[in-house]
């Protein structure tokens, strides 16, 4: 199963963009990942299509 989660900015804190995976991602010195649950993901897409460039992980959890 697929599951959803988040790639973000460890400077900004700004989702990068999502991606499926089967287990989490692996987080590194300049990203880290966060799972990414179906209203998240709603909301995400909500800012997004309302304009917002960056978006923060804070501003969809």
């Amino acid at each position: 199963m697929l599951f959803s989660y988040f790639a973000v900015s460890r400077a900004s804190g700004n989702i990068i963009h999502i991606t499926l995976r089967s287990s989490p991602p692996v987080d590194t010195p300049t990203v880290q990942y966060s799972y990414a649950s179906a209203a998240s993901i709603n909301r995400y897409r909500i800012l997004h299509n309302a304009g917002q460039d960056l978006i923060s992980l804070k501003n969809v959890a």
